[in-house]
């Protein structure tokens, strides 16, 4: 029996060993982590190898002619839709320094107005066309009343509507300014044609 208990003992220790053998087999090889090696960096001013390219033919050879810009459009000036509006009178503003009161007043024109002592004759009166800036100006004639009963002229020229400071009325108690044109009725006319 013992030699029984032997040869199991030894065949029990081969299959061990075969065991352990065949482990050792089944494990996959293991190998060192490869080494990095450093990148050389590129040298500079390094010259490239030539590129051959292939000429084209003369025939396909294009030769681009210099490019000119377009000839600027024409630009038509707006024909005016005829005269400017005729003037029959004088829209004026006017302020009592003392009293501290405005007043907006028609004039016509060649007639004479009164605003508290001061009087007012307007001669003339332009407007431009509607299709221009707006411009009015009025040549009054201003005559102040003195308590005597005579007058004294204290203004006569132009003034404008857009700059009422330009050419003003010095007194010490009235300003006078104009704010446009009173103009007719405009005949009835056939509308101008847009620019085209």
């Amino acid at each position: 029996m013992m030699y029984g208990s032997r040869s199991t003992k030894a065949f029990a220790l081969s299959v061990l060993f075969a065991g352990a053998a065949g482990f050792a087999l089944a494990q996959p090889d293991i190998q060192p982590p490869p080494v990095e090696t450093p990148v050389p960096e590129p040298e500079e001013n390094v010259p490239s190898p030539p590129v051959e390219s292939t000429p084209l033919p003369p025939s396909e050879t294009s030769f681009e002619a210099p490019i000119t810009p377009p000839p600027p459009e024409v630009v038509v000036p707006v024909q005016p839709s005829g005269v400017a509006p005729i003037a029959t009178g004088v829209v004026l503003g006017g302020i009592d320094k003392v009293a501290a009161r405005t007043a907006k007043f028609d004039a016509t024109l060649k007639q004479k107005v009164f605003y508290n002592t001061l009087i007012i004759t307007a001669f003339a009166c332009k407007t431009r066309p509607p299709e221009e800036p707006p411009e009015s100006a009025a040549f009054l004639e201003i005559q102040e009343r003195k308590p005597d009963g005579t007058t004294q002229k204290i203004f006569s020229g132009w003034m404008f509507a857009s700059s009422p400071a330009l050419n003003a009325l010095e007194h010490a108690v009235y300003d006078v300014w104009v704010v446009g044109c009173k103009t007719a009725p405009a005949a009835n006319t056939a509308p101008v044609p847009p620019n085209t």
